[in-house]
């Protein structure tokens, strides 16, 4: 047992964020609406106004830095919170991590009448999946919608059978895990280069073990089981224990899962990418995510923490080469047979250094302030709408956000959601110049409002069909704008290197100098890295054009990415 000064998962998250310092804009561009005028927002015909349907029922209230919206009944709301209070709290002492790089995060508790089932996203592989909890993300904003209805779900896992002993069994949905595994997912996203989805996995579920009491907290400790140093099968070491020989099974211990079941092969168990089945629902004892709970655990607390540098280059060196046995061998100085023996191994005699808390002086376990009130209207659509856009449901965003402007409320944060997914852009631009125009906080408002202007510029008729310079001061403004407001958006410096190389006016070296910042930002980013390079060629500036090129390079890119690049490369005349 250990207690470390910093824990090592802050250390490996914080080798992984990307920090730049953002530079002076040297290309200014006046507003297009000027300070005076009035500007107009989309009417309500008389229909619109008439036959609303009654407002939902559902409770507001905020913890820390989440908006909450609840239709569960008071008394699982308040319990709930409270414990996500104390979860927060244990996190911020066993992982010190870094400011929040969003700006609006909400919780949404979805108690009853399906109401969580909207926010499922779209796709073909969502219906046969058990999905109990959600993690709705961009850049600026979260939702974790949760499903607190469904308390039972049929499940197909042998290692549940063999504890039932038959031929089906039920999971019992533990709400508050799910919701601690959204959460730390949430945290673990705010890395520039997301880490791999069997890192996230293993340390969501490392930290959603944590053990708390009034006097301690400790944050990797696995129980051994009887019979499992032995070889014996721990399931029937445990079958006193009503979760596990019941007909109703739960959440077991890495230990426990996997010592009856084969490993998913490591080749394949480390190529799983948060998109595909496995990750989408890590429900129960999923055997990936169980997989990468006790292959990460092993790496931060087993084998006397031989492993944990490893693991950090491994991770590291993943952000910028291919997954390859090759590269695994070369971190951990063994290959992945060797690796599967050792994890074996660690099932049956779980020996590890976990690390322990005194709490006599913290005030971790100070309650939360849960004040719940009556949800308005404006709450409603701008949370459900917010949540459906992350989503990527449009239409059904687009109602939430109606609704509440047809009650009547004009927020700019609302005005902002409907300019972004109203279908008619007319509207959406009225929206949205309401919405900037009142100082919206929201680089991702001012970034879609320059987005419309320069798609509604594209499809008129300019000198040549290239954009004037009153049009490109209408797309710049609001970019240049955007640049101001955290966190930085790709989007907003690939817009800019568009709109010049469609300007009427060749830009010069010294306006494409914001580029370079976004390419400091965002050195992953194809698009922008490769039209900052064309502009550089045009501008006269080859040796920019080749630095960009052999960038962009040394990053994993697809045969046709990596093909234009090359080209890109061979058209430049010989460096000096």
């Amino acid at each position: 047992m250990i207690t470390p000064s910093r824990s090592m998962t802050a250390r490996l998250t914080g080798g992984l964020i990307l920090l730049s310092c953002l530079a002076r804009p040297l290309v200014g561009a006046d507003d297009v609406v000027t300070a005076g005028e009035t500007l107009e927002l989309p009417t309500l015909t008389v229909t619109e106004q008439q036959d609303l349907p009654p407002v939902e029922s559902w409770q507001h209230t905020r913890i820390a830095d989440f908006e909450v919206l609840t239709n569960a009944s008071e008394r699982e709301t308040r319990r709930l919170l409270a414990d996500f209070h104390k979860f927060r709290q244990a996190v911020r002492l066993v992982w010190p991590v870094s400011a929040q790089r969003v700006v609006s995060a909400s919780l949404i508790l979805c108690g009853g009448k399906n109401s969580f089932d909207p926010f499922l996203p779209a796709g073909p592989a969502r219906g046969d999946q058990l999905v109990p909890s959600l993690l709705l993300r961009n850049r600026e904003q979260i939702a974790i919608v949760v499903d607190l209805q469904t308390q039972l779900v049929a499940i197909n896992d042998p290692a549940a059978l063999l504890a039932t002993g038959g031929a089906a069994a039920e999971y019992q949905v533990d709400h508050y895990r799910q919701l601690y595994r959204e959460y730390v997912h949430f945290l673990l996203s705010q890395s520039e280069v997301r880490p791999p989805a069997w890192m996230e996995e293993g340390l969501a579920q490392t930290i959603m073990d944590i053990e708390l009491t009034r006097k301690t907290l400790i944050f990797g400790k696995i129980d051994s089981y009887k019979g499992s140093a032995s070889g014996g099968s721990p399931l029937e070491a445990a079958a006193d224990d009503a979760t596990v020989a019941g007909a109703i099974v739960g959440e077991q211990p890495f230990n426990i899962v996997l010592q009856n079941r084969r490993f998913i092969p490591f080749a394949r168990f480390l190529a799983i990418t948060h998109d595909d089945p496995e990750a989408v629902s890590p429900l129960g004892n999923n055997l990936w995510a169980k997989q990468a709970y006790a292959f990460v655990h092993y790496c931060l607390f087993g084998e006397k923490l031989k492993y944990k540098e490893a693991l950090v280059q491994f991770v590291g060196r993943l952000a910028r080469e291919p997954l390859s046995e090759e590269l695994f061998r070369d971190c951990f100085k063994v290959g992945y047979a060797d690796m599967e023996k050792q994890l074996r191994a660690y099932l049956r005699y779980t020996r590890h250094q976990y690390q322990k808390y005194e709490l006599q002086d913290s005030d971790l376990l100070a309650p939360a302030d849960i004040a719940l009130a009556t949800a308005s209207p404006a709450q409603i659509g701008l949370i459900k709408g917010d949540a459906l856009r992350l989503a990527l449901q449009p239409a059904a965003a687009h109602q939430e956000y109606r609704l509440a402007y047809r009650r009547g409320s004009r927020e700019p944060a609302l005005l902002a959601g409907l300019g972004q997914v109203d279908p008619e852009p007319e509207n959406a631009l009225k929206y949205l110049n309401v919405a900037t125009k009142e100082g919206l906080p929201s680089p991702t408002a001012h970034a879609a409002l320059a987005r419309l202007r320069l798609d509604g510029f594209k499809a008129e008729q300019g000198t040549d069909g290239r954009l004037t310079n009153a049009q490109m001061a209408g797309v710049l403004a609001p970019l240049f704008k955007a640049r101001t407001l955290p966190p930085p958006l790709p989007e907003v410096y690939a817009t800019i290197a568009e709109a010049w190389s469609l300007s009427a006016v060749s830009p010069k070296p010294e306006h494409l100098k914001v580029l370079d910042e976004g390419i400091r930002l965002f050195p992953r980013h194809s698009a922008l890295l490769y039209q900052a390079a064309v502009l550089y060629r045009q501008a006269g500036v080859p040796a920019n054009t080749r630095a960009i090129a052999q960038l962009a390079l040394r990053y994993p890119q697809d045969e046709t990415q990596r093909a234009r690049f090359e080209a890109l490369l061979a058209e430049l005349p010989p460096a000096n």
